[in-house]
């Protein structure tokens, strides 16, 4: 989905596990992580074939009028001053057609201490937004990590242009959007979104449970997904960040 063009486009990132995977492990993922397709967040037994626990859940939505007015409505009535910066890392989107880039981004750098790769380009990357959280304005600290997450730009060109599907151009107006579930170091659940005005504190979640446990994001999926209608209703996607499968 769109960003801000004066900062750039890209290709968009097809919503595919291998591909996630692949370029979260080069950013330096651990290699006991890897992402996968969540089909139901209702079905038992589609459920109970998932890695546990997850650390995040990235979705891919269609950017429709009803959602729209809802995320500016919200927007509005949201506070974001900053203040969870120590809690949670979260980026405004500010590429446009970047949003695969924001959505692997929240989730690998959200995880718990451990499941990065010491002095790979992810830990390095999180080490060197950890040292601006004395912005707090999400406004200054956005644009300070954009210049930072440029790094990773020549690696996203190689799987921007991989998938199932022919890659639409850099400055195509797409009306898919990814977003990420996430735990936050205060052990909230937050919905991080580069188009929003800040992460969206979701309420704590038990230490014992994980993303997909937490009925506010199921309610919340399903929301986005009402407000989808004919054809759209079928242009939505999940996958997982947990443990790799044998």
């Amino acid at each position: 989905m769109a960003g801000n063009a004066d900062f750039g486009a890209v290709v968009p990132l097809e919503s595919d596990p291998r591909i996630f995977t692949e370029f979260s492990r080069k950013l330096g993922l651990s290699p006991l992580l890897a992402f996968c397709d969540i089909y139901s967040i209702t079905e038992p037994d589609l459920l109970a074939v998932l890695p546990r626990p997850l650390n995040a859940i990235v979705l891919l939505f269609p950017v429709t009028d009803a959602y729209e007015q809802y995320r500016e409505s919200e927007d509005k009535r949201q506070h974001a001053d900053g203040s969870d910066i120590q809690n949670v890392l979260w980026f405004k989107q500010l590429l446009k057609n970047g949003c695969g880039l924001y959505g692997l981004l929240h989730a690998v750098c959200n995880l718990p201490e451990g499941l990065i790769v010491d002095r790979s380009k992810i830990w390095n990357f999180i080490n060197d937004v950890r040292s601006l959280q004395g912005c707090t304005n999400y406004n200054n600290f956005a644009r300070k990590t954009h210049l930072i997450s440029n790094l990773f730009l020549s690696a996203y060109s190689e799987y921007s242009q991989q998938g199932q599907t022919p890659a639409p151009d850099a400055e195509e107006d797409v009306n898919l959007h990814f977003i990420c579930f996430t735990k936050g170091r205060n052990g909230h659940i937050y919905e991080l979104d580069g188009r929003r005005i800040g992460p969206v504190d979701m309420g704590r979640c038990d230490s014992n449970s994980d993303v997909l446990d937490s009925k506010e994001v199921i309610d919340k999926i399903k929301l986005y997904m009402s407000f989808a209608e004919g054809q759209d209703s079928l242009n939505f996607a999940m996958m997982g960040l947990g443990p790799e499968l044998e």
